[in-house]
Protein backbone atom coordinates (compact mmCIF):
# COMPACT_ATOMS: atom_id res chain seq x y z
CA UNK A 1 0.00 0.00 0.00
CA UNK A 2 1.27 3.19 -1.27
CA UNK A 3 2.13 5.64 2.00
CA UNK A 4 1.07 9.51 1.18
CA UNK A 5 2.27 12.32 3.86
CA UNK A 6 -0.71 15.30 4.26
CA UNK A 7 0.62 18.83 4.80
CA UNK A 8 -1.77 21.21 6.24
CA UNK A 9 -2.19 23.32 9.18
CA UNK A 10 -6.08 23.15 9.24
CA UNK A 11 -7.36 20.03 10.73
CA UNK A 12 -11.08 20.16 8.75
CA UNK A 13 -8.45 19.73 5.46
CA UNK A 14 -6.36 16.89 6.97
CA UNK A 15 -9.69 15.33 8.00
CA UNK A 16 -11.19 15.48 3.87
CA UNK A 17 -8.20 14.44 2.59
CA UNK A 18 -7.56 11.51 5.29
CA UNK A 19 -11.16 10.77 4.35
CA UNK A 20 -11.15 10.58 0.85
CA UNK A 21 -7.76 8.72 0.29
CA UNK A 22 -7.97 6.24 3.66
CA UNK A 23 -9.74 3.36 1.66
CA UNK A 24 -6.88 3.20 -1.10
CA UNK A 25 -3.58 4.14 0.91
CA UNK A 26 -2.16 4.40 4.16
CA UNK A 27 -2.45 8.80 5.04
CA UNK A 28 -0.26 10.24 7.36
CA UNK A 29 -1.61 14.01 8.39
CA UNK A 30 0.29 16.52 9.73
CA UNK A 31 -0.51 20.02 10.68
CA UNK A 32 2.66 21.66 10.10
CA UNK A 33 5.76 21.76 8.16
CA UNK A 34 8.09 20.86 11.39
CA UNK A 35 6.28 18.49 12.05
CA UNK A 36 6.38 17.10 8.42
CA UNK A 37 10.62 17.33 8.22
CA UNK A 38 10.17 15.25 12.07
CA UNK A 39 8.39 12.67 10.05
CA UNK A 40 11.12 12.70 7.14
CA UNK A 41 13.57 12.28 8.93
CA UNK A 42 13.11 8.58 9.15
CA UNK A 43 10.43 8.01 6.87
CA UNK A 44 10.09 7.97 3.00
CA UNK A 45 6.69 8.40 2.05
CA UNK A 46 5.28 7.18 -1.89
CA UNK A 47 3.74 10.75 -2.14
CA UNK A 48 3.42 14.47 0.04
CA UNK A 49 0.15 16.44 -0.09
CA UNK A 50 1.64 20.25 0.92
CA UNK A 51 -0.65 23.17 1.70
CA UNK A 52 1.43 26.00 0.64
CA UNK A 53 0.22 29.10 3.17
CA UNK A 54 0.87 27.16 6.99
CA UNK A 55 2.12 29.45 9.82
CA UNK A 56 6.09 28.87 11.02
CA UNK A 57 6.99 27.12 7.45
CA UNK A 58 4.87 28.00 4.49
CA UNK A 59 4.75 24.90 1.70
CA UNK A 60 7.82 26.47 -0.44
CA UNK A 61 9.94 26.14 2.34
CA UNK A 62 9.05 22.61 3.67
CA UNK A 63 9.60 21.52 -0.51
CA UNK A 64 13.14 23.73 -0.44
CA UNK A 65 13.96 21.62 2.86
CA UNK A 66 12.85 17.74 1.49
CA UNK A 67 15.02 18.54 -1.59
CA UNK A 68 18.18 19.29 0.05
CA UNK A 69 18.02 15.25 1.25
CA UNK A 70 19.19 12.88 -1.50
CA UNK A 71 17.33 10.54 0.12
CA UNK A 72 13.86 12.13 -0.08
CA UNK A 73 14.27 14.21 -3.34
CA UNK A 74 12.58 11.69 -5.72
CA UNK A 75 9.12 12.09 -3.11
CA UNK A 76 6.45 13.37 -5.79
CA UNK A 77 5.06 16.53 -4.11
CA UNK A 78 1.32 17.90 -4.88
CA UNK A 79 1.01 21.71 -3.78
CA UNK A 80 -2.49 22.37 -1.76
CA UNK A 81 -3.65 26.26 -1.62
CA UNK A 82 -6.64 28.13 -1.56
CA UNK A 83 -4.77 30.81 -3.64
CA UNK A 84 -6.25 30.88 -7.14
CA UNK A 85 -3.54 33.13 -9.02
CA UNK A 86 -1.39 32.24 -11.78
CA UNK A 87 1.72 33.35 -9.97
CA UNK A 88 1.10 30.80 -7.01
CA UNK A 89 0.97 27.77 -9.75
CA UNK A 90 3.52 28.73 -11.95
CA UNK A 91 5.79 29.00 -8.60
CA UNK A 92 4.46 25.26 -7.78
CA UNK A 93 5.11 23.94 -10.94
CA UNK A 94 8.95 26.00 -11.46
CA UNK A 95 10.35 24.35 -7.98
CA UNK A 96 9.42 20.72 -9.24
CA UNK A 97 5.78 19.75 -8.13
CA UNK A 98 3.71 17.20 -10.51
CA UNK A 99 0.52 18.62 -9.89
CA UNK A 100 -1.56 21.27 -8.05
CA UNK A 101 -4.86 21.41 -6.25
CA UNK A 102 -7.01 24.45 -5.43
CA UNK A 103 -9.36 25.03 -2.22
CA UNK A 104 -12.07 23.81 -1.49
CA UNK A 105 -11.56 20.14 -2.05
CA UNK A 106 -13.64 17.78 -3.70
CA UNK A 107 -13.01 14.39 -2.12
CA UNK A 108 -13.38 12.61 -5.47
CA UNK A 109 -11.11 14.65 -7.06
CA UNK A 110 -8.48 14.44 -4.73
CA UNK A 111 -8.35 10.61 -4.94
CA UNK A 112 -8.35 10.52 -9.08
CA UNK A 113 -5.67 13.43 -8.82
CA UNK A 114 -3.71 11.08 -6.04
CA UNK A 115 -4.22 7.81 -7.91
CA UNK A 116 -3.36 9.06 -11.60
CA UNK A 117 -0.12 10.88 -9.83
CA UNK A 118 0.68 7.43 -8.45
CA UNK A 119 0.09 5.37 -11.77
CA UNK A 120 2.36 7.69 -13.51
CA UNK A 121 4.90 9.37 -11.56
CA UNK A 122 6.58 5.85 -11.80
CA UNK A 123 6.60 4.76 -15.23
CA UNK A 124 9.56 5.01 -17.10
CA UNK A 125 9.92 5.28 -20.93
CA UNK A 126 12.96 4.12 -23.30
CA UNK A 127 12.08 6.10 -25.85
CA UNK A 128 10.12 9.81 -26.08
CA UNK A 129 9.80 13.04 -27.72
CA UNK A 130 10.50 16.49 -26.12
CA UNK A 131 8.46 19.74 -28.01
CA UNK A 132 9.27 22.93 -27.43
CA UNK A 133 8.26 24.25 -24.54
CA UNK A 134 5.82 27.39 -24.46
CA UNK A 135 4.90 29.01 -21.04
CA UNK A 136 1.86 30.02 -20.69
CA UNK A 137 1.95 33.64 -20.82
CA UNK A 138 3.89 32.96 -24.26
CA UNK A 139 0.53 31.42 -25.73
CA UNK A 140 -1.82 33.68 -24.22
CA UNK A 141 0.42 36.65 -25.16
CA UNK A 142 0.15 35.13 -29.15
CA UNK A 143 -3.66 34.82 -29.31
CA UNK A 144 -6.04 35.24 -26.39
CA UNK A 145 -8.64 33.93 -29.78
CA UNK A 146 -11.95 31.89 -29.27
CA UNK A 147 -13.57 31.33 -25.87
CA UNK A 148 -16.07 28.81 -24.34
CA UNK A 149 -18.74 29.30 -22.63
CA UNK A 150 -19.53 26.93 -19.72
CA UNK A 151 -21.92 27.02 -16.72
CA UNK A 152 -20.61 26.58 -13.65
CA UNK A 153 -22.36 26.52 -10.49
CA UNK A 154 -25.94 27.96 -11.83
CA UNK A 155 -23.43 30.80 -13.73
CA UNK A 156 -22.62 31.53 -17.19
CA UNK A 157 -19.06 32.52 -17.90
CA UNK A 158 -16.74 32.47 -20.69
CA UNK A 159 -12.54 30.91 -21.08
CA UNK A 160 -10.48 31.73 -23.67
CA UNK A 161 -9.20 28.65 -24.71
CA UNK A 162 -5.82 29.39 -24.59
CA UNK A 163 -5.93 28.93 -21.12
CA UNK A 164 -7.23 25.33 -20.87
CA UNK A 165 -4.46 22.98 -20.31
CA UNK A 166 -6.85 19.81 -21.24
CA UNK A 167 -9.93 18.67 -19.77
CA UNK A 168 -10.83 15.19 -17.67
CA UNK A 169 -13.94 13.94 -17.61
CA UNK A 170 -14.65 12.32 -13.98
CA UNK A 171 -18.49 10.99 -13.38
CA UNK A 172 -20.15 12.71 -16.05
CA UNK A 173 -18.53 15.63 -14.96
CA UNK A 174 -16.05 17.85 -17.09
CA UNK A 175 -12.53 19.21 -15.08
CA UNK A 176 -11.46 21.87 -16.96
CA UNK A 177 -7.87 22.59 -15.96
CA UNK A 178 -6.68 26.54 -17.15
CA UNK A 179 -3.55 28.02 -16.50
CA UNK A 180 -5.10 29.27 -12.86
CA UNK A 181 -8.10 27.41 -12.19
CA UNK A 182 -10.06 24.32 -11.67
CA UNK A 183 -13.76 24.17 -12.90
CA UNK A 184 -16.36 21.51 -13.22
CA UNK A 185 -19.28 21.64 -15.95
CA UNK A 186 -21.90 19.24 -15.94
CA UNK A 187 -21.06 18.31 -19.96
CA UNK A 188 -19.91 15.45 -21.91
CA UNK A 189 -16.45 14.95 -23.37
CA UNK A 190 -17.72 14.65 -26.69
CA UNK A 191 -20.01 18.11 -26.86
CA UNK A 192 -16.86 19.61 -25.20
CA UNK A 193 -15.12 18.57 -28.04
CA UNK A 194 -16.97 20.04 -30.65
CA UNK A 195 -17.10 23.81 -29.02
CA UNK A 196 -13.15 23.95 -29.16
CA UNK A 197 -10.49 24.34 -31.99
CA UNK A 198 -8.25 22.17 -33.38
CA UNK A 199 -5.18 23.38 -30.99
CA UNK A 200 -7.33 20.15 -28.98
CA UNK A 201 -7.16 16.79 -29.70
CA UNK A 202 -8.68 13.45 -27.97
CA UNK A 203 -6.65 11.41 -25.79
CA UNK A 204 -8.66 8.27 -25.32
CA UNK A 205 -12.02 8.31 -23.30
CA UNK A 206 -10.84 10.48 -20.87
CA UNK A 207 -9.00 13.74 -22.21
CA UNK A 208 -8.98 16.22 -24.34
CA UNK A 209 -5.75 17.94 -24.24
CA UNK A 210 -4.34 21.42 -25.67
CA UNK A 211 -1.36 20.50 -27.35
CA UNK A 212 0.29 23.95 -27.09
CA UNK A 213 0.86 22.82 -23.60
CA UNK A 214 2.15 19.92 -24.48
CA UNK A 215 6.52 19.54 -23.52
CA UNK A 216 7.10 16.23 -23.90
CA UNK A 217 5.57 13.15 -24.90
CA UNK A 218 7.15 9.77 -23.45
CA UNK A 219 6.16 6.23 -24.73
CA UNK A 220 2.52 6.18 -23.76
CA UNK A 221 2.54 9.41 -21.55
CA UNK A 222 1.80 12.85 -22.67
CA UNK A 223 3.64 15.31 -20.47
CA UNK A 224 1.55 18.87 -20.34
CA UNK A 225 3.67 22.39 -19.00
CA UNK A 226 1.72 22.18 -15.89
CA UNK A 227 3.48 18.81 -15.03
CA UNK A 228 0.27 16.67 -15.52
CA UNK A 229 1.13 13.34 -16.81
CA UNK A 230 -1.67 11.59 -19.22
CA UNK A 231 -1.59 8.33 -20.25
CA UNK A 232 -2.10 7.46 -23.88
CA UNK A 233 -4.87 4.67 -25.46
CA UNK A 234 -2.25 1.65 -26.31
CA UNK A 235 -4.58 0.94 -29.72
CA UNK A 236 -4.06 3.94 -30.74
CA UNK A 237 -1.14 6.03 -28.76
CA UNK A 238 0.84 6.16 -32.04
CA UNK A 239 -1.81 8.08 -34.14
CA UNK A 240 -2.34 10.42 -31.05
CA UNK A 241 1.60 11.07 -30.27
CA UNK A 242 1.55 11.75 -34.32
CA UNK A 243 -1.04 14.36 -34.51
CA UNK A 244 0.35 15.90 -30.97
CA UNK A 245 3.44 16.38 -32.79
CA UNK A 246 2.24 17.73 -36.71
CA UNK A 247 -0.09 20.36 -34.26
CA UNK A 248 2.41 21.57 -31.81
CA UNK A 249 5.12 22.43 -34.57
CA UNK A 250 9.03 22.49 -33.49
CA UNK A 251 10.07 19.06 -32.33
CA UNK A 252 13.14 18.17 -30.33
CA UNK A 253 14.42 14.70 -30.79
Amino acid sequence: MYTILVVDDEPANLQMVEYALCDEYEVIPVKSGPMALKYLEGNVPDLILLDIRMPQMDGFEVYEQIKKKEVLQDIPVIFLTAANDVETEENCFEMGAVDFIGKPFEPKIVLRRVKRTLELIHKSSEKGYTLAKQSPQDVLSNDRGKTLAVTVNGMDIRIFQTEIYYIEVFNNTCIIRTVNRELAVRETLDHMQQRLDDNFIRAGRSYLINVKYVTEIADDIVIMQNGKRIRLPRRNKKEIAKEILQKSGEVNY
